[in-house]
């Protein structure tokens, strides 16, 4: 059954086509959401409040063209008014910090690469600006297209495709930094060796 189904069940009452989305799309919305704000239970009660939204509208509300796009879409939103306690605007708050997506992160690279090598790259990341690491967070960890990222952090496509490359040329810029001071370790540890013995 694909999303567009299961959401259209949804929205004609079924409570077991309710229950996949909310397990098919919770964790993703955890994930995203623990990104945005570090408080675990604002984020939880946010996602709770969607899905509570979207059972009680769900006869009044379109069908998406995304069904994953548009639950991050209104998480964020939600996450949004929680962090600003009624403010009508949808800018993030001042202390507003994207988090780093080490845990999921980790996972990830664990499948290709050893230890070492995950916690240079978790350490490169943390030194994009927060936009930055939101938009590879949804372009790359949850495999957004450009213009699903748009509508999920309210910004332009072509705003997307800035941050996308300004974050790629910035990762290829330290991960280059990273690398040449590796080799200059080895080569500096191999001299100490012959210098020693």
């Amino acid at each position: 059954m694909t999303e567009l189904e299961l959401w259209i069940n949804f929205k004609n009452g079924s409570e077991g086509d309710f229950t996949l989305l909310y397990r098919e799309y919770a964790p993703t919305m955890f994930r995203y959401g623990s990104k945005l704000s570090k408080d675990r239970e604002l984020v939880k009660d946010a996602i709770q409040q969607v899905f509570f939204t979207l059972w009680k509208s769900k006869e009044n509300i379109s069908t998406p063209l995304s069904v994953k796009n548009y639950l991050l879409k209104a998480l964020r939103c939600e996450i949004i008014k929680k962090l600003t306690r009624g403010i009508t605007h949808e800018a993030l708050p001042e202390e507003y910090c994207f988090e780093s997506a080490t845990s999921y992160e980790a996972d990830l690279i664990a499948l290709q690469t050893s230890e070492h090598n995950r916690e240079r790259l978790a350490s490169v990341l943390a030194q994009l600006p927060d936009r930055q690491r939101e938009v590879i967070f949804l372009k790359y960890y949850s495999n957004l297209k450009y213009e699903e990222i748009s509508a999920v952090m309210g910004i332009e496509q072509q705003s997307v495709y800035k941050l996308t490359y300004k974050a790629i040329e910035k990762l290829q810029m330290l991960l280059a930094k990273v690398c040449v001071s590796v080799f200059a370790l080895s080569v500096l540890s191999e001299q100490a060796q012959y210098i020693l013995f």
